[in-house]
């Protein structure tokens, strides 16, 4: 636990819907950032899950990066103090603490933005295919996949008045994917300065639960 209290106090993340108090009753760690519906509609209750799931995956990935991280950086303490410890033993821990080190600092933080981008990608589609039967091609090649979906969602009837603005949360979210395809790293590492995990996937829950609250504003106007 102690680990898991590290790595959510740097990164904000923490596991979906659940959270952990101190002595005094203060919330120290919460992942309570990630949506639950009150009315049951499969494609947002199956989509919210999901996001649950890859918020779940993306902690333990940091808690284990993290980790991994402190144990080579114990090894070379005891390493130190340790008058039988070989060159070859410093020869190691030279080179795999510098390239956790890195692992921390951008892979660690990337992948979950880049799998949270294509989360988001999915599940506007999702929603379109599920409750307007498809969605149309993308004419213009400049318009982000998440813009371009969300913009047919409301063309469809989803009353979202504060879309961009919600948008914007997420905007930076292509371009790490983009630089993290094309190997960028001082790009990303730029990119990932600006961005916090948790406002990312609270970012991306609080666009679904617009969707999910506008298809039922929707569905009771229909009824």
């Amino acid at each position: 636990m102690d680990a898991e209290l590290v790595t959510a106090k740097k990164y904000g993340l923490f596991w979906a819907r659940s959270f952990v108090e101190d002595e005094s009753g203060r919330v120290i760690a919460d992942g309570l950032y990630i949506y639950q519906p009150d009315r049951f509609w499969e494609p947002f209750w199956a989509l919210f899950e999901r996001l649950g799931q890859l918020n779940d995956y993306c902690f333990n990935q940091l808690v284990a990066s993290e980790t991994k991280l402190s144990e080579l950086q114990a090894e070379h303490d005891r390493a130190i103090e340790d008058r039988a410890a070989g060159a070859e033993v410093f020869d190691y821990l030279s080179e795999q603490i510098p390239a956790w080190e890195d692992n921390v600092a951008i892979f660690a933080k990337a992948a979950p933005i880049v799998l949270l981008a294509s989360f988001t990608e999915w599940g506007l589609k999702h929603i379109a295919i599920n409750l307007f039967g498809g969605s149309p091609k993308k004419a213009d090649r400049r318009t982000s996949d998440i813009q371009f979906y969300s913009h047919h969602l409301v063309s469809c009837g989803l009353e979202v008045e504060n879309i961009d603005e919600l948008l914007s949360q997420v905007g930076t979210f292509r371009s790490v994917r983009n630089n993290f395809a094309h190997g960028k790293w001082n790009e990303i590492e730029t990119n990932l300065q600006e961005l916090s995990l948790r406002e990312a996937f609270s970012g991306v829950s609080a666009i679904f639960e617009a969707f999910e609250d506008a298809a039922w504003r929707r569905e009771d106007a229909l009824t």
